[in-house]
């Protein structure tokens, strides 16, 4: 480890140490990034809402939809496309939707993550200094159950990393007096436009940022400046393109109604469907530290007013823009109620890179390393193979383990046995994307009285609320993945449901549902 830091003596901004060549950096970083965040793709069952990603970008390569998500054929707005697309775009050269490839975005965007971070650091403090930063960034109890996974959150991570490193450039040259100010304002946007895209709060994530970093520099005015409006203008025209593509498809009111459905219980305490959560002030910031330790308590030392002192005006000028990163972004998603700590992921790389300038402080003797008689170094290093340990735990026990006794591929299998080829299946309340992802035939969500008295049986799976309010010939008895009782049903046409022309009423009465015992 000692040759891959400056000495003490030496500023890690110097020009010496920037130009070493970095193809050492990239192997070990690629080595690095392959088996934290590659390894464990096909490993385990598509995991809670996993499976619901899965499903829209398949249902993205099936119809040929890239604009509007579509779940069981009806548009689904509650998140923008991009994240579907990718995993459409990924699955797409190998003929379907499977585990890996509705996971291998997210281990792309985090890789992309971490290079993004070795490049910020190498750039304004030294190689030595970037390899440090980019190797404690992946080690995080966040990253180790979002990646890989086909979840969305780190793909929105990335757009957010990007964007905010993008005005970081921006920033530098306005102060420098540079010429291409205008074009990193433009990359930042568009990232924040790819964002928005991706998760709606991307621009939140990333103005809670700039507009405290611009405050602490002195350049708030950059926010009305030509270059940061005209850069505004352009990226949103993707959004509103997509926007009116969605309207004009679907209607206005389906996407306005969702998209406020979505955000005001969030940002308005009249639409929260609950009083207002003040425990959360307190553990959304802890829940989000306590998940990034040991890194986060580094962190915190960087709070010290004197702390910026140690760093020439490059490296004090990353500082600030990493405490304002971090800071005032989760003060901001404390009060704003209703988010789970993992909402905060956008935040984590700029914790790490706060903890990184730590270890790369007590690395080059700037500051005092508190265990003298075991260097940092070793530390440093053992903390890292510990979390290679950590990854081999996690995919080979825990995740295999995550869906034992409820496994929803199982249950699919079951439920495809029993029902013909060529029938669809129906649901009506039902949520349980993980049976239907691998189910892999075609069903469709209707209301109850949709399914019409022609006089064809219909296959619907129940929940136990919906057998018992109107019961059904019972086939199959299940679980979904939450434990909770399902059932599948054969629901007789008009013919065969006394005359009463609503298919799923029985025509005698109700035999009464065992849910642990299999059908008779």
């Amino acid at each position: 480890m000692a040759g891959l830091i400056c000495s003490p003596s030496s500023a890690l901004s110097s020009v010496g140490c920037r130009t070493e060549r970095r193809w050492p950096d990239m192997v070990l970083l690629s080595g690095l990034c392959g088996f934290l965040l590659f390894y464990g793709l096909n490993v385990g069952e598509l995991y809670r809402t996993e499976s619901l990603r899965a499903i829209l970008g398949a249902e993205v390569l099936r119809t040929g939809d890239w604009i509007v998500p579509r779940l069981y054929g009806e548009p689904m707005l509650t998140k923008p496309p991009l994240a579907y697309a990718a995993v459409a775009l990924a699955s797409w050269p190998f003929g379907g939707v499977t585990e890996w490839t509705a996971r291998l975005p997210s281990a792309v965007a985090a890789t992309v993550v971490v290079f993004l971070i070795y490049g910020c650091f190498q750039r304004r403090l030294g190689r030595s200094a970037g390899l440090i930063a980019a190797m404690l960034l992946p080690c995080s109890l966040m990253w180790l159950d979002r990646v890989p996974s086909a979840e969305i959150d780190m793909l929105q991570v990335a757009w957010v990393t990007a964007a905010v490193l993008c005005f970081l450039r921006a920033v530098e040259q306005r102060e420098a007096g540079g010429r291409t100010e205008w074009l990193w304002q433009q990359a930042a946007l568009w990232c924040v436009a790819g964002g928005t895209l991706t998760k709606w709060t991307a621009p939140a994530f990333f103005y809670v940022t700039a507009i405290p970093f611009l405050l602490w520099r002195r350049r708030l005015s950059m926010l009305w400046s030509g270059p940061h409006l005209t850069a505004v203008c352009v990226a949103a025209v993707p959004c509103i393109a997509w926007a009116a593509a969605v309207g004009c498809r679907v209607g206005w009111s389906p996407l306005i109604d969702t998209v406020a459905r979505e955000a005001l219980p969030h940002l308005s305490p009249l639409h929260h469907a609950r009083p207002y959560p003040w425990s959360e002030i307190v553990t959304f910031p802890l829940l989000f530290l306590a998940t990034n330790l040991p890194w986060s308590a580094a962190a915190l030392l960087t709070l010290h007013p004197r702390f910026g002192r140690l760093w020439d005006e490059r490296g004090r000028r990353l500082w600030q823009l990493l405490h304002c990163w971090v800071w005032p972004n989760l003060l901001f998603w404390s009060v704003v109620p209703g988010h789970h700590f993992r909402h905060g992921m956008p935040l984590q790389p700029g914790l790490a890179g706060l903890a990184a300038l730590v270890w790369i402080s007590w690395l080059t003797g700037r500051l005092r390393w508190p265990a003298p008689r075991l260097k940092a170094a070793f530390w440093f290093v053992g903390l890292v193979a510990v979390w290679l340990v950590v990854k081999v735990v996690f995919v080979q026990f825990v995740v295999p383990r995550r869906d034992d006794g409820r496994s929803p591929r199982t249950t699919a299998e079951q439920i495809a046995a029993a029902v013909p080829h060529g029938e669809t299946l129906y649901l009506c309340d039902l949520k349980d994307e993980g049976i239907l992802f691998y189910y892999r035939r075609p069903a469709q969500r209707v209301e109850w009285d949709a399914l019409g008295g022609d006089g064809r049986p219909r296959y619907c799976v129940l929940t136990a609320a919906e057998w018992t309010a109107r019961p059904a010939l019972v086939l199959l008895r299940l679980r979904d993945e939450q434990g909770d009782p399902i059932v599948l049903c054969r629901l007789s046409g008009s013919n065969e449901a006394g005359g009463d022309g609503v298919i799923g009423r029985a025509a005698g009465p109700a035999a009464e549902v065992h849910w642990d015992r299999p059908a008779e």
